[in-house]
């Protein structure tokens, strides 16, 4: 009883050790769900769907029976929550009545549900996907094994430009190994392709992520053994029939253990990959390269380590329009345990900056999850120790970047009643909140429930509503960088980009809200009536040459208090105001000779 009481009820947030600009977050609202066995449930993987409602998978415990009890097996449970944090339903699943773990969930354009993992079927284990509708509906189940009853697993999912579900890892093989494996169902279920291949030394290998480019190749990283015998970082590129174009195996030495497990698109001639390579002295350290898209060849590769020589994982890495890698790890440090580590690269190599965060009570703080904002902001989401052994709770932990990569704020929640909050991954909605699934210790039969949070980001610069293109085919973005202050002179600049060199421009801003409404060839993205900042120049190339160059700035710290000239409106310097802002920008050439910028929002902090 006391399970379901947990799970239908609200559970209040406590914000813990949080920087003073916290207040650009709060928790929604915290979930737990008590599967129908009323054993222990561990969220594994979570999805946020184009409504922004959560979806989170998790390996779910069965009773055991007899004296001595049988060994426990899990069945797949498949949680899902509206937006207000209401649970719209549960799914389980036993995929052959043996041991089933489930490793990815995917949300698909219209609510589809997708979920991958492996479950043994009495002979072997099998890779398994799974389907539901946007109403929990099961629709099918797909396996795979190796040749004749070898094993397979299902790391990874991802989907194509036609709306066929990728999925990646690894079947067993008597000739070579584990061979890396890469398959593709259509939305009927429908086996498209499936290429399993080896890495180059008929040794144990292993696609860990896919990522589909803009041309419908597709790009995968993961572990493939070297002739060495140890095992390197594998990288490949794939037609988008499936056909294996190209595959590399780089080596970082020693015949240890290297691998990446994320990656992400540079540019059109670059990728990025990042996980890990083992040294000789320091263990496992954090491994991002970049590589060639067409040869895979590498261009650079740097590592990084804590100070305690620890198994150290880069687990995520993000190209930004301005031109910087980010990559996101732990790193274990003397005296302060896990700590959370974000560094930036420019695309070159070069370290840009470099940010290590340790929680309120010094104790492990390992990151999980790194999500782009909509404004060139970084939030990061993993979980926070609050406690020593053997009375240690955890709480939820949310760090946010601004562009530059200063650190603006960071926040813990947990759960009153619960032991912890542990999160293991987390997504963005549509709608600008950060979502995120693991587990927590509730205190009813079983010990542990799926968790699922909300954190409301609506108070920290979010960027909404649709650029016009300009004459010259580029479209604005927003950044921005610093904090919002009622107090402070200076110190919040956002940049409006990508605008027609040399022309006049100004920000206009409501503090009514937002607004859609088309308006002289684009949008008009703020409610009436609007109060306007100081005109200004865009800049960038000499007036002699016409190009996307220019960009506005407005420091809305110095605005508010009168610094660079204008009117501004009082409650600019009330803090808790609202502010809704845009763009206009002189465009000869198109239509209305103007050009404007999506909207951006922000709330003024004390």
């Amino acid at each position: 009883m006391n399970a379901v009481r947990l799970s239908s009820l609200s559970v209040f947030a406590v914000v813990l050790g949080a920087v003073p600009c916290a207040a650009q977050s709060t928790l929604a609202w915290s979930r737990l769900h008590d599967a129908a066995a009323g054993q222990a449930d561990y969220g594994r993987a979570c999805a946020a769907d184009e409504q922004g409602n959560l979806l989170v998978v998790a390996k779910s415990y069965n009773p055991t029976f007899g004296v001595p009890p049988m060994p426990p097996t899990a069945d797949i449970e498949l949680v899902k929550w509206s937006p207000a944090g209401v649970k719209v339903w549960s799914a389980r699943r036993d995929l052959f009545g043996n041991d089933d773990t489930p490793l990815d969930v995917l949300c698909a354009p219209g609510g589809d549900v997708y979920v991958c993992g492996y479950g043994w079927n009495g002979n072997s284990v099998q890779i398994v996907l799974l389907k539901y509708d946007a109403n929990g509906a099961f629709q099918w189940q797909r396996s795979h094994q190796g040749p004749g009853t070898l094993s397979a697993f299902g790391r990874g999912l991802a989907l194509d430009g036609a709306g066929n579900v990728l999925l990646c890892g690894h079947e067993s093989s008597l000739a070579s190994g584990s061979n890396a494996l890469a398959q593709c169902y259509s939305p009927a279920g429908v086996l498209v392709w499936s290429t399993g291949f080896d890495g180059g030394a008929n040794g144990d290998d292993s696609l860990y992520a896919l990522s589909v480019l803009p041309s419908g190749e597709i790009l995968g990283c993961g572990q493939f053994t070297g002739a060495s015998g140890g095992a390197n970082v594998g990288v490949v590129r794939f037609s988008a029939s499936g056909a294996l174009l190209a595959q590399r195996n780089d080596d970082g030495g020693g015949a240890l253990s290297d691998g990446a497990a994320v990656l992400c698109q540079v540019d059109a001639q670059r990728f990025a990959v990042a996980g890990w390579r083992t040294g000789p002295s320091s263990g496992e350290d954090w491994l991002v390269a970049v590589h060639d898209v067409q040869t895979l060849a590498p261009l650079w590769t740097r590592t990084f380590a804590g100070t305690s020589n620890a198994g150290e994982r880069a687990r995520g890495v993000h190209a930004d329009a301005r031109g910087a890698l980010w990559v996101l790890g732990p790193a274990t440090n003397v005296g302060s345990g896990i700590d959370t580590h974000v560094r930036r690269y420019d695309f070159a190599g070069n370290l840009l900056s470099s940010d290590a965060w340790n929680g309120a009570a010094g104790l492990d703080d390992p990151p999980f999850k790194l999500l782009a904002g909509s404004v060139g902001q970084l939030y990061v989401a993993g979980y926070s120790q609050l406690g020593a052994s053997p009375t240690a709770t955890y709480a939820m932990s949310v760090l946010a970047y601004d562009e530059t990569g200063a650190r603006n704020w960071a926040a813990t929640y947990t759960t009153p009643g619960a032991s912890d909050a542990r999160i293991f991954e987390a997504a963005l909605t549509p709608q600008g909140a950060l979502v995120a699934g693991g587990f927590s210790s509730s205190g009813a039969v079983g010990g542990f429930d799926v968790l699922g949070m909300r954190v409301d980001l609506a108070a920290s610069p979010q960027g909404y509503c649709t650029a016009k293109v300009n004459s010259l085919g580029c479209t604005p973005t927003f950044g921005f960088a610093g904090q919002s202050s009622a107090a402070a002179t200076s110190g919040f600049t956002t940049f409006a980009r990508n605008l027609r060199n040399q022309k006049s421009g100004l920000y206009f801003y409501s503090l009514l809200g937002a607004a859609s409404a088309p308006f002289q060839g684009g949008w008009y993205c703020v409610q009436t009536p609007v109060r306007r900042a100081p005109l200004g120049n865009t800049g960038g190339t000499l007036i002699a040459f016409d190009d996307c160059t220019g960009a506005l700035a407005l420091d809305w710290n110095a605005f508010a208090h009168g610094l660079v000239g204008g009117v501004p409106a009082p409650e600019l310097l009330t803090p808790g105001t609202s502010v809704w802002c845009q763009v206009w920008s002189r465009d000869p050439g198109a239509s209305f000779q103007t050009n404007l910028s999506a909207g951006l929002s922000f709330r003024v902090l004390p």
